[in-house]
């Protein structure tokens, strides 16, 4: 019960977090009906996608989690890489 409310959580979440993205829709020439459609088409699309890439990424994680390569080149690398362009991202913004 609690895995199906985080999941429907998880899901609103990345919905709401897709209207910031979408803000390139503002600068096309729509009508506020179709607007509203293109910007829940456009979260719609990402949310998809991200799915589609966990399906394919999370099972050959899961084969590759005991091995060495996971942890030195998937989980440290990894990590550094989203800490450095998420700290990239945020001084960008702020500047």
């Amino acid at each position: 019960m609690l895995r199906v409310r985080a999941v429907y959580l998880a899901f609103v979440f990345g919905l709401i977090h897709g209207f910031g993205f979408a803000n390139v829709l503002v600068d096309l020439p729509l009508a506020t009906s179709e607007r509203v459609l293109a910007l829940l088409s456009f979260n719609v699309g990402i949310e998809l996608g991200q799915l589609v890439f966990i399906a394919i990424v999370f099972p050959i994680a899961l084969l590759l989690r005991h091995t060495r390569f996971y942890k030195s080149v998937i989980f440290y690398a990894g990590s550094f890489v989203s800490i450095a362009i998420a700290l990239w991202w945020f001084f960008e913004r702020i500047t």
